[in-house]
């Protein structure tokens, strides 16, 4: 997908539309060393965050910002992405398709989508607006 697919038109609705939603899953050990664990919603966090490293396919980064009110206890940190694709049916309705990604903030590496229903609550889903991000400093640009 390119960011032209998101592009609304002069008058109506873009083909396509994309949406980020994001939890912080935190487990933090208390005095006995038993994890509970706590799910923040970083959604807006997240979102307002993304940048676009190429254009064609389109491929986005984010920045997931320390959890600034984390005990100094050892914890297990994960960052729970939900990116959603909605497509503009010929009815007119929006049709959804939602990817539940969990991923270590500070790791590297490739993070598939969980298998559908393994997750029972989604973030909160933020319509992006992709024809608003700015590009980051590494960016690639269409040749």
């Amino acid at each position: 997908m390119k960011p032209s697919d998101f592009q609304p038109p002069l008058s109506g609705n873009p083909s396509h539309r994309l949406g980020i939603g994001a939890h912080r899953l935190y487990r933090p050990l208390d005095s006995r060393g038993s994890a509970h664990e706590r799910k923040d919603v970083i959604s807006a966090e997240v979102t307002d965050s993304l940048k676009i490293v190429q254009a064609d396919p389109l491929i986005l980064c984010l920045h997931s910002a320390l959890n600034h009110n984390a005990p100094m206890a050892p914890a297990v940190e994960t960052l729970e992405l939900a990116v959603c694709v909605q497509v503009l049916n010929a009815q007119g309705q929006w049709i959804s398709r939602t990817h539940i990604i969990h991923l270590n903030p500070r790791g590297e590496g490739r993070f598939p989508s969980l298998p559908r229903n393994t997750v029972t609550e989604h973030p909160p889903v933020l319509l992006v607006e992709t024809h608003l991000l700015e590009s980051v400093d590494h960016a690639q640009q269409p040749g």
